[in-house]
């Protein structure tokens, strides 16, 4: 796996799965995998119901979880999530949190998976709070929650207005604080004549994706793509900076670093840090800014060694 030692150091993935083992382990994912004459198991990624399948699988076995993902919804990839998380942990050192404190999270558009919500409460016991406005992913989060039987940890919020991501929740939970929030906002530009096929990448510079790409048209694009939907995120977290510590989103293209940075010093934000994600042939980017908790000096890091 290309890039795997530039993946978080806690990174459980930077040592591949014994695939082969697991197949054996697991019928459904042994179903989908396909036996190399060396003995060794193949998998496709470009394959939705394997991803599926490889996810499900992957899930299970180390995290405990059981999870059902929507019909045509995302398949989270668990490398690139498990990054995120570990990253937040890593955000989080400098607020001295005693041991038995508890943290709240949030988790803007949770998807049917509620990916995000499900490790940070498993692995950390974190408290998370996850918004989500398709009904049908809602429904998924809500039982995906109860199948794991973490509802004392993971609460679902059903949101009405799209265009609004703090105000109507925080009006729910008026004494909490949060932590931080987390976000893994829709990539494309729906404005665009064809926005799933638009040339975000330099083909000469970079593999071609090594997964397919899942999704329904609600999680993948919306109006101004990624840098319009954290722009939004920007604007309301000025409006409430008392209530979260570390506002946090995950970037899908590199040219919307730029493009979010800028947003900030527009806002005079100037309390902020960056990362790199990367794990196989994916790189994906990572954002956090706060009104509180210091970073050094608009700083940039990678996780890696």
């Amino acid at each position: 796996m290309r890039n795997k030692r530039l993946m978080h150091p806690r990174n459980i993935f930077r040592t591949p799965p014994d695939y082969t083992a697991l197949a054996i382990k697991y019928k459904d994912f042994r179903r989908v995998c396909k036996l190399e004459l060396t003995g060794k198991v193949r998998i496709d990624y470009r394959n939705e119901a394997t991803l599926r399948a490889l996810n499900k699988m992957l899930l299970e076995e180390y995290f405990q979880l059981h999870v059902d993902i929507a019909p045509g919804s995302l398949v989270p990839t668990l490398p690139l999530r498990l990054n995120y998380i570990l990253w937040l942990e890593d955000l989080l050192v400098p607020l001295k949190l005693a041991a038995t404190e508890e943290v709240n999270g949030i988790d803007i558009g949770c998807g049917s998976s509620c990916i995000y919500s499900l490790l940070a409460s498993r692995k950390n016991a974190w408290h998370m709070h996850a918004l989500e406005t398709n009904a049908s992913n809602l429904e998924h989060a809500r039982n995906n929650v109860k199948l794991n039987s973490l509802e004392n940890l993971v609460e679902i919020f059903k949101q009405i207005d799209k265009q609004v991501v703090f105000s109507d929740f925080f009006i729910t939970k008026p004494d909490v604080k949060f932590h931080f929030c987390l976000c893994n906002p829709p990539f494309y530009d729906s404005s665009l004549p064809d926005p799933f096929h638009a040339t975000t990448r330099n083909e000469e510079k970079r593999a071609p994706p090594h997964n397919c790409h899942t999704g329904n048209e609600e999680e993948l694009a919306c109006e101004g793509g990624e840098v319009q939907f954290v722009q939004r995120i920007i604007e309301e977290s000025d409006l409430h900076k008392q209530r979260v510590c570390i506002f946090t989103s995950m970037l899908g293209h590199k040219s919307s670093v730029g493009r979010i940075l800028a947003t900030l010093n527009t806002k005079q934000i100037t309390n902020y840090t960056t990362t790199e994600f990367c794990q196989g042939n994916t790189t994906r980017w990572g954002i956090a800014w706060s009104f509180g908790t210091s970073f050094s000096s608009n700083s940039v890091t990678t996780v890696n060694e």
